[in-house]
């Protein structure tokens, strides 16, 4: 399915003609990116994303490299990529975007999706800076309540000395002292202003 290349602003919350609108109204005007090395799957989640949630438009990638060179040239709301991309898999490139490289928007959304789903991947996905983890298959129903997540009720964005990414405490838990807690609360980034 070809596409054509728009030059528009990212969409943020709270922010141009969207402003007001209703859940499913902000999710019908997102661009998503989805990179995954199968077309099979590609078309899958396609289907799911524009016939099943709704959204405006998708764009395929099918490498890591072709994710950085699409990003680097347009703006999407969302990117949805595969762990298990080589030679430039998900968790590597959450951690170039979460950089910046080659003026990719930092504060992009990626939702990581694996086959896989084992323990370690997921601590290096949220490591590296994911929004989300989704284990595959994918399900409708999962994959638009993740989208539906990280589009009308962001994280806050942390930058620490060895992590920039979305704030990875879901959870206010008062009175945490262990041996591993911060001596100093992290600078909170609010990327809408």
């Amino acid at each position: 399915m070809p596409h054509t290349i728009k030059s528009r602003a990212p969409f943020i919350l709270g922010t141009d003609s969207r402003t007001g609108f209703a859940d499913d109204e902000v999710i019908a005007g997102l661009r998503v990116l989805i990179a995954d090395p199968y077309p099979q799957l590609r078309e899958i989640m396609r289907d799911i994303l524009l016939r099943g949630i709704g959204v405006e438009e998708v764009i395929e990638a099918k490498s890591g490299a072709e994710v950085l060179a699409l990003l680097s040239k347009l703006s999407c709301d969302v990117a949805i990529i595969d762990c298990a991309m080589t030679p430039l898999g998900g968790v590597e490139l959450t951690k170039r975007i979460r950089k910046g490289v080659e003026g990719i928007d930092a504060f992009l959304p990626v939702i990581l999706v694996s086959g896989r789903a084992d323990v370690a991947e997921i601590i290096a996905a949220r490591d590296a800076g994911a929004n989300e983890y989704l284990a595959k298959p994918l399900s409708a129903k999962i994959l638009d309540l993740r989208l539906s997540s990280v589009v009308n009720r962001p994280r806050p964005f942390v930058r620490v000395d060895n992590f920039f990414g979305p704030d990875r405490r879901r959870h206010a838990r008062e009175g945490f002292g262990g041996s591993e807690r911060r001596t100093h609360e992290a600078g909170v980034i609010d990327p809408n202003k």
